[in-house]
């Protein structure tokens, strides 16, 4: 049978897949997306924060919001509280099922063709384009380029001679029916989340997203958190549903290659700080749909003429991640009485 071809595959239907779907769809590229799961926003694990300045910037679906993220409290290894209570809101919460499925519609509508149940095992890159096995028995797919946007934990940039981000930290988190929320929770010492953070984010109808990002031994201090004296006595539940997932820290060293572009969390596009990615990898996205517009103009894939792309996503969003990472660096050798003393500090 003839291999089907296009003008850009994604590999992923989260946020970033969407979004750079949207966009060369919209410029009359011929593009399908492939997706492992049976629908968008299957399967993840997210606290679903999007900076308040994205929904304009992006023009995002404000129906997807759940809440919104106002004031903050930061409770220190003692149990000592700063509150800090901004003007406007910071940021939105969002479903992401829906935030995920809403963007899917809307590059649909674009002209952007899904196939839902799929997975890219494995690429190969040619002279006229890149072949894409998707196993089973299944005819390759050919393209003219490839947008990897999987999220981290593929091996898919390994393939065509990229390398990951330089680190990861675990990512853990349960949504719950919880009591007494006033405003988002944010925790820290090296006996809640060493060398980071944990969280109570308020979704709404009386539920709670409960999470942490640590280095190491995730499950462990997930549990102790979740039994302590600051979350298990607002809990209106003795049950809970822990997921799990990596989180890379750092920017991986090189985010193009001849016809392949890597675009999100698979990439390091994420803020040092928090963990946060939607937003970072969505707005990578619309620089690798404006870069691949140029390239199918000129038609030409290669790698130096990808590579404009890197360079727009590090102007914009790089020297944040640096920044977080020095950050991030200098949390980590404080210790739980010198955490106490900055909180204090603040009160």
């Amino acid at each position: 049978m003839p291999k089907r071809f296009y003008d850009i595959i994604v590999v992923g239907a989260g946020p970033s897949g969407s979004v750079c779907a949207t966009r060369t769809a919209e410029a009359g590229l011929s593009t399908l997306v492939l997706e492992q799961h049976h629908a968008a926003g299957e399967f993840v694990n997210c606290t679903g924060i999007i900076g308040a300045e994205a929904f304009d910037l992006l023009e995002l679906p404000r129906e997807t919001i759940l809440s919104s993220l106002g004031s903050l409290t930061f409770i220190s290894p003692s149990g000592k509280r700063f509150h800090y209570d901004p003007d406007a809101s910071l940021a939105h919460i969002v479903c992401r099922k829906k935030f995920d499925s809403t963007l899917a519609n809307i590059a649909t509508r674009a002209g952007a063709q899904f196939q839902y149940g799929v997975r890219a095992r494995s690429l190969k890159v040619d002279t006229s384009g890149v072949e894409v096995d998707l196993g089973d028995g299944q005819d390759p797919l050919r393209a003219n380029a490839i947008v990897i946007a999987t999220g981290f934990g593929t091996n898919l940039p390994q393939q065509v001679g990229l390398k990951n981000p330089p680190h990861i930290i675990y990512g853990v988190q349960a949504e719950v029916p919880m009591t007494e929320m006033q405003s988002t929770e944010i925790y820290v010492g090296n006996q809640v989340a060493p060398h980071s953070f944990a969280w109570v984010v308020p979704v709404g109808e009386g539920r709670a997203r409960v999470g942490m990002t640590v280095p190491k031994h995730a499950p462990h201090y997930f549990e102790q958190f979740m039994r302590s004296a600051h979350v298990f006595p607002r809990l209106q539940t003795n049950e809970w549903k822990m997921q799990l997932s990596l989180v890379p820290l750092g920017m991986m060293p090189r985010s193009y290659t001849d016809r392949v572009l890597v675009v999100g969390e698979a990439a390091g596009q994420v803020k040092t700080t928090t963990q946060g990615g939607i937003y970072y990898g969505m707005l990578c996205a619309t620089f690798a749909a404006e870069v691949l517009r140029e390239a199918a103009a000129k038609k030409d894939f290669g790698r130096k003429a990808l590579s404009r792309y890197e360079r727009l996503w590090q102007r914009k969003i790089g020297p944040e991640i640096r920044a977080g990472e020095h950050l991030r660096q200098l949390l980590t050798r404080l210790s739980d009485e010198r955490l106490d003393e900055l909180i204090a500090l603040g009160t």
